[in-house]
């Protein structure tokens, strides 16, 4: 049995679509400082967080819907 390329990549974009939906917080390590302060080391740590839109979420929804729509005609 085949698989065509584009039911691939649609069933991947519905996945990344509902990954989006459920969860739409991105932590990103942004920077990471050493210091020390009187002898004693610390780490300083900041994370970027981006948000995500919803529609952002569905078009990845649409798009991986249609991949898969698409490929599965007969030209």
């Amino acid at each position: 049995m085949k698989v065509h390329p584009y039911v691939v990549l649609g069933a991947l974009f519905i996945a990344l679509g509902i990954a989006a939906l459920v969860h739409p917080n991105l932590r990103m390590p942004s920077k990471k400082k050493e210091m020390e302060i009187s002898g004693v080391r610390t780490i300083i740590e900041t994370t970027r967080i981006i948000q995500l839109p919803k529609a952002f979420g569905v078009l990845l929804l649409v798009a991986g819907g249609s991949f898969i729509f698409l490929s599965t005609r007969k030209v």
